[in-house]
């Protein structure tokens, strides 16, 4: 099959939030900038980009994802609303909370299990990203191309490059899973400026981001295995979609965390240093500590997984320098509780005891790791059985109305 002839589909989740001035302050569940339900967002702005393409050949389909269970029936209205001029250039499918519950519902009465059938939500990070994948199952495309509704094209030969190699052989080895980059905004650099004094002794990812980003996006070739991935600029063919699965015990960091997991599967993810996407994000607006939670949360569970799986090749920290490994090492405990003790003084200057207590339950985190007794191990192996078993009963079936 030549590549052109090859069906894609392009994922796209958008998040939504209350009505509230500051969104995350009623949130549910933690994503970095869902759009208020009272704004229009990035999603249009993301859609008109589409024109630039030269290639018009896919289907798309969003994800309407939600931080607040009682607005569901708003969101969905909102973002029908938002793309219905769109419908008429392109062929666009809307999932949501209540065509999945749907959709969960109609495959359990097949007979696929319920731990099959649990996987089937919209809870976290890691399980949008999976709903994504499951996106181009059902639509039983040969290529799924993930995009966050915070960018824009800037390249008119974005789908011609984002397929280029996977599906493939290059240099001998199989391409099954390739990764872009953003363009943040011009360049792959992101502003060290602004990295706040309490993050740059012990927790300044911004640094060590640009270092990772000069060593494999600053030098040829173009095309590379990488330590690190973006989730809102992938390339899965369909085979690896059906194979591997994010996590959801991972609530944030779910793109590295599914390079890891494709590692475990033996599978070579690949970057593309021709592969941008024009990243525009708007101001999260959420207390530092409840991020630093997130992440506190995210490296504990990411470490204990490359200590379980250490028999695998590429799984030591030093595999994955300089980020994300350098969170990912014996001394991370230090780092977590001395970065939580510069932000409390901060917060203690300020005057805001609220915020500066909750350092004090991020330190907890790291002297009490709730991930320290369990056997990633299992819990992959059992996840990905899961996983098969609802990509095998997903595939072709056609998105839900």
């Amino acid at each position: 099959m030549s590549a052109r002839h090859r069906t894609k589909t392009i994922v796209i989740p958008s998040y939504w939030g209350g009505m509230d001035k500051f969104p995350a302050l009623s949130e549910k569940i933690v994503f970095d900038h869902p759009t208020r339900l009272n704004e229009d967002g990035t999603l249009p702005r993301l859609l008109d980009s589409f024109e630039i393409l030269s290639d018009k050949d896919f289907k798309i389909v969003i994800i309407a994802v939600t931080n607040t269970p009682e607005i569901v029936d708003e969101v969905i209205n909102k973002v029908e609303r938002l793309i219905a001029p769109y419908r008429l250039r392109y062929d666009i499918s809307l999932l949501h909370d209540k065509n999945l519950s749907r959709l969960g519902k109609m495959f359990s009465d097949s007979g696929v299990s319920e731990s099959a059938c649990k996987l089937v939500n919209l809870k976290n990070y890691a399980a949008v990203r999976n709903m994504c994948s499951l996106s181009g199952i059902l639509t039983d495309s040969d290529i799924t191309v993930f995009i966050d509704d915070d960018e824009v094209f800037t390249d008119k030969e974005f789908l011609k490059k984002a397929e280029e190699f996977v599906g493939k052989e290059y240099k001998g080895n199989p391409v099954r899973a390739v990764a872009g980059y953003y363009l943040q905004p011009e360049t792959y650099r992101l502003d060290e400026s602004k990295v706040p004094a309490w993050r740059r002794p012990y927790w300044n990812n911004i640094s060590s981001m640009n270092q990772t980003f000069e060593l494999f996006l600053g030098r040829p070739p173009r095309l590379k295995p990488t330590p690190f991935v973006f989730g809102g600029n992938m390339v899965l063919e369909r085979e690896t979609m059906m194979k591997v699965p994010f996590d959801p015990n991972i609530t944030r960091g779910e793109d590295i965390d599914f390079l890891v997991n494709i590692r475990i599967n033996g599978i070579t993810f690949w970057l593309d240093r021709e592969l941008s996407i024009k990243h525009l994000p708007p101001q999260i607006l959420r207390p530092a500590w409840k991020g630093l939670r997130e992440d506190i949360r995210r490296f504990l569970y990411e470490r204990k997984k490359l200590m379980d799986h250490q028999d695998i090749r590429e799984m030591s920290k030093d595999d994955f320098m300089p980020y994300p490994g350098i969170f990912l090492g014996s001394d991370l405990e230090e780092r977590i509780i001395k970065t939580n003790e510069l932000l409390r003084k901060e917060y203690e200057r300020q005057s805001l005891d609220k915020d500066a207590h909750e350092c004090d339950v991020n330190i907890e985190l790291a002297r009490n790791n709730p991930f320290e007794n369990i056997d990633t191990r299992v819990w992959v192996r059992e996840l990905t059985k899961s996983w098969q078993e609802l990509t095998s009963a997903a595939r072709g079936r056609g998105m839900p109305v």
